[in-house]
């Protein structure tokens, strides 16, 4: 009985060892194209898995690309948000710059005048300009005060940037100033450095609007030196301006007619079309 079992156990052995053997002696074309079969079939499930890890990967991309723009737009408006901030402080500067700027004006104007009143016997007063005339032969300035602030006719009229002209006309609440570009505009000068007197007359405005003059007896000895100028200022001889104050530059020199001396073309502050108020230096005697 023994013996019967163990048969269909030998029978089975030697059935998968036959198939061992057959195995490794089928010719090697035929595994190669069972192979090659076998890769066909899954093909097409390995292109899907491959896409399906694709898809899945691009999805991801998307969704972190999503979370980058929301968090650079946040990043952009604090970076506005800022800006504005930093905007808004510059013009706030600029505002009490302005400011500053004038105060100091107003502060140079202060210190002029009680310089002016320490030093000479002319007391200022200042006042707007309420018209100005800068065109053909009569440059001219109107200002709002007259008679009845004691102004005469010949005080003399002073800015921050020099000497602006004289009072030509005096009404009782307003003045016309015949201004030092005016061709009728003739004073005693001298060059800043030299004592020697000149003579200096107004000539027009340039085509840019500078004022300019032409100045007489210049000395034969005086020369611009090469890269500097020459300063025309105020004398006190005439007792209409005190001394030093600012006329002008010499531009250039030629020699007179004569030959004696040299004529100067000189060019006036550009700041003086541009004036908002003037000093009026009224005599001592006025009240």
């Amino acid at each position: 009985m023994a013996h019967n079992i163990q048969r269909p156990k030998r029978k089975s052995l030697l059935l998968w060892g036959f198939l061992l053997i057959f195995w490794f002696l089928l010719p090697l074309t035929w595994k190669v194209a069972t192979k090659s079969s076998f890769e066909e079939f899954h093909a097409p499930v390995w292109e899907a898995s491959t896409r399906i890890q694709d898809l899945t990967h691009f999805w991801g991309h998307v969704s972190d690309s999503k979370k980058t723009l929301i968090e650079k737009g946040r990043d952009h408006q604090r970076i506005l948000s800022d800006a504005k901030h930093q905007i808004s402080s510059i013009d706030h500067l600029e505002v009490e710059l302005q400011r500053l700027k004038e105060l100091k004006s107003q502060i140079q104007k202060l210190e002029t005048t009680l310089e002016l009143e320490a030093k000479t016997k002319l007391t200022p007063t200042i006042s707007r300009i309420s018209l100005r005339n800068l065109s053909g032969w009569n440059q001219s300035f109107r200002i709002s005060k007259g008679q009845r602030d004691f102004l005469q006719v010949g005080n003399g009229v002073i800015s921050f940037c020099g000497i602006v002209g004289r009072l030509e006309q005096v009404y009782e609440t307003s003045s016309q100033i015949q201004l030092i570009s005016n061709k009728s505009f003739r004073m005693v000068a001298h060059l800043k450095g030299d004592n020697r007197p000149v003579t200096f007359q107004g000539n027009g405005v340039l085509p840019g609007g500078q004022g300019q003059g032409i100045l007489y007896d210049i000395p034969a000895d005086v020369i611009i030196p090469k890269g500097n100028d020459i300063q025309v200022v105020s004398s006190n001889l005439s007792g209409t301006y005190p001394k030093g104050l600012h006329i002008g530059i010499i531009s250039e020199l030629t020699p007179s007619v004569d030959g004696v001396f040299k004529v100067g073309k000189v060019l006036l502050s550009p700041q003086l079309s541009l004036l908002s108020e003037v000093t009026i230096l009224k005599y001592s005697n006025a009240k």
